[in-house]
């Protein structure tokens, strides 16, 4: 997705919707002990292992709305809004790590990002050994996450839009 064509506001929109994912999830508060929990189980800082979620959600999203541009799409936010959640919970365990790596910027505007981009990057080019057990892991767990909300919600086959709407009543985004 090339960014001079709304790339980068895909991105930004992405990673905006990545980090609500877990706080929308966490409406029983259980959810985020139990994670944070397993999180410590296998070595991942529970900070740390949650913004790795969200930049995997953000870089799924990003490489599903990719698709759709290949396929005649425009490159907009509102094609990543017309995107069905579960075509992201779906490349989120389907696809090898390089095409959700397609979904990452070359840069990130902010550093914080950035280093989670990196980290994210890191572990992804790891074959075998704990680095590539923690990103199984994590996309089982994003997975999880995905479908534990398409399941609570009232539309049939809900979309980031509806993703967008649901973070915009929590009071997650203006």
């Amino acid at each position: 997705m090339d960014p001079g064509s709304g790339g980068d506001a895909v991105w930004r929109e992405c990673v905006l919707l990545g980090q609500c994912i877990l706080p929308l999830v966490d409406q029983e508060s259980w959810r985020q002990s139990r994670r944070h929990d397993s999180f410590r189980e296998r070595g991942i800082d529970s900070e740390r292992g949650e913004k790795l979620l969200a930049i995997f959600a953000s870089a799924a999203m990003r490489a599903v709305t990719s698709d759709a541009v290949a396929d005649g799409r425009t490159a907009s936010v509102e094609t990543l809004y017309a995107t069905p959640l579960s075509d992201v919970a779906h490349a989120v365990v389907s696809r090898r790590d390089y095409e959700i790596l397609a979904g990452l910027p070359d840069r990130c505007a902010d550093s914080a990002g950035g280093e989670t981009v990196a980290a994210f990057r890191l572990l992804s080019y790891q074959v075998g050994g704990q680095g590539s057990r923690w990103l199984f892991y994590l996309g089982r767990e994003l997975h999880r996450a995905l479908v534990t909300l398409t399941e609570r919600s009232r539309q049939p086959f809900p979309t980031c839009g509806d993703l967008h709407k649901w973070a915009t009543r929590a009071g997650l985004v203006q």
